[in-house]
């Protein structure tokens, strides 16, 4: 039977993972190395996949008139498809010391945030990175001897889902080569893949070469593995993603997931509920390692009101109105609502996010269905201006479906109101007499009863940047 031609494996791949459709126009990563240069030969020359093609070449200065001539060289092989290119210079150096990253990581961040740019300008479906399976064994080895877990060890997927693909991921180095060698195709060798001061090159020339004396096929094999995992991984996360969306609560800057019903999942899922949680707020798991979330499943177990871990990343979990919150720490400790005059209908800054919206509308027919950040008020009974200022705990009111009244420090223990956020609630008061404690309570006073005709509606504007209001 007569072996696929590589053109065909690739075509496969573009189809079997849905990375892009004919006619769609790629941005095509090359840094001059083989790898690179295989890839853009063998997109350039599909016959049956016809793809726009823009080469995308970034010079790190790392290595002087030697990235200066990579740069060149790129230059001369898009022009010898006869493909636009587009080049950059950053110096990764200066990068990497006011990010406090390593020279790897901050060149990794450049390239990518420059070929993202070339996509959004281009309008490009993707953009086509090198990696072929011989970087899948390397990478699994490299987080495997970093200690990742299963989503750390699919290693990497022919498609991302952040527009980058791999279509060379099926190949491996050698048949790379050797087709470059068909075609007489020339490119750059990188001095610095050579350099076994970076762990990956010493995986690379160290550790793969004394597992092929084990296995000879160890990159196959390693490769495979990752490919299995991968899709456990995928059935992991439907799974993990499922239950995050029956549990979890989430506002601007914090997640929450509640204590009761969390502890009924096992150890392995709550897990991976606290890394959605910290992606949730902070964007990435950059320093977040399994002892941190195992120090956020500690303060569930341990049951503790108002216990809290901090975290990497300026977070902080905490367990409060029976559930594990997690957010920036700056979050615990917002401002109060600036005192403000009511003097008619209009929208009032609040600061700390808040705003206070004043207009005249419609009262509903009933209250239940109303949220608890909304309120009518009679101004004819309670006539503006009103006053609005933080609500003080021996403040008493009048709440709506009690004969009597209440002080509102009760209603807010009794309400399980996170204590840093007690003092950042407004109270909307005439002449001195609350009529109404967002998103909390609603006062008798002046209250519009529902079905009036019209009257005046407030709503409090921004009230989910402060996590856990109940019902909110």
């Amino acid at each position: 039977m007569t072996r696929p031609t590589l053109h065909s494996r690739i075509e496969n791949t573009l189809r079997e993972h849905d990375l892009c459709q004919p006619g769609d126009c790629l941005i095509v990563a090359v840094s001059g190395g083989a790898d690179s240069v295989a890839l853009l030969d063998l997109l350039a020359t599909l016959p049956c996949y016809p793809l726009r093609l823009i080469v995308a070449h970034l010079n790190h200065s790392l290595r002087g008139a030697e990235s200066d001539a990579d740069e060149q060289f790129v230059k001369g092989v898009a022009s010898h498809y006869g493909l636009p290119y587009e080049v950059r210079q950053v110096d990764v150096r200066s990068l990497a010391q006011r990010s406090r990253l390593s020279l790897e990581e901050a060149g990794r961040h450049a390239r990518y945030a420059f070929f993202e740019e070339l996509r959004q300008q281009h309008g490009a479906a993707a953009v086509a990175v090198a990696h072929h399976a011989d970087d899948q064994a390397e990478t699994l080895l490299l987080r495997l001897l970093r200690g990742a877990g299963t989503a750390g060890l699919t290693a990497m997927s022919p498609n991302s889902g952040l527009a980058i693909i791999r279509p060379l991921l099926g190949l491996h180095r050698n048949e790379l080569h050797a087709h470059l060698a068909c075609q007489g195709l020339t490119f750059r060798e990188d001095s610095s893949n050579r350099d076994r001061s970076f762990l990956r090159n010493r995986v690379r020339h160290e550790l793969l070469p004394l597992l092929a004396t084990y296995n000879p096929a160890i990159s196959a094999r390693l490769a495979a593995t990752a490919a299995l995992l991968r899709e456990d991984e995928q059935l992991l996360e439907q799974m993990t993603n499922t239950v995050w969306l029956q549990l979890a609560t989430a506002g601007d800057g914090w997640a929450a997931l509640p204590r009761e019903p969390l502890q009924c999942h096992p150890l392995a899922m709550r897990l991976r509920l606290y890394r959605l949680a910290i992606t949730t707020v902070s964007g990435d798991l950059r320093r977040i390692e399994r002892k941190h979330c195992l120090a956020m499943d500690h303060l569930l177990q341990a049951g503790q009101t108002g216990g809290r871990t901090a975290l990497p990343k300026g977070l902080t979990a905490l367990l409060v109105n029976d559930r594990l919150l997690l957010t920036q720490r700056e979050r615990l400790r917002p401002q109060p609502p600036e005192p403000t005059t009511i003097t008619g209908p209009g929208r009032y800054d609040l600061g700390n996010g808040l705003r206070l919206l004043v207009e005249q509308a419609t009262v509903p027919a009933s209250w239940n269905d109303l949220p608890p950040y909304v309120t009518y008020i009679d101004d004819q009974t309670a006539p503006f201006p009103w006053e609005l200022r933080p609500v003080h705990g021996n403040d008493r009111l009048a709440p709506l479906g009690m004969s009597g009244s209440r002080l509102a420090r009760d209603i807010l223990i009794d309400a399980k109101l996170p204590r840093h956020l007690r003092p950042c609630l407004p109270l909307l008061l005439c002449n001195g007499t609350p009529l109404w404690l967002p998103p909390l309570r609603r006062c008798r006073l002046a209250l519009l009863p529902a079905g009036a005709a019209s009257g005046t509606r407030l709503t409090l504007l921004g009230h989910e940047r402060l996590p856990l209001f109940p019902d909110a």
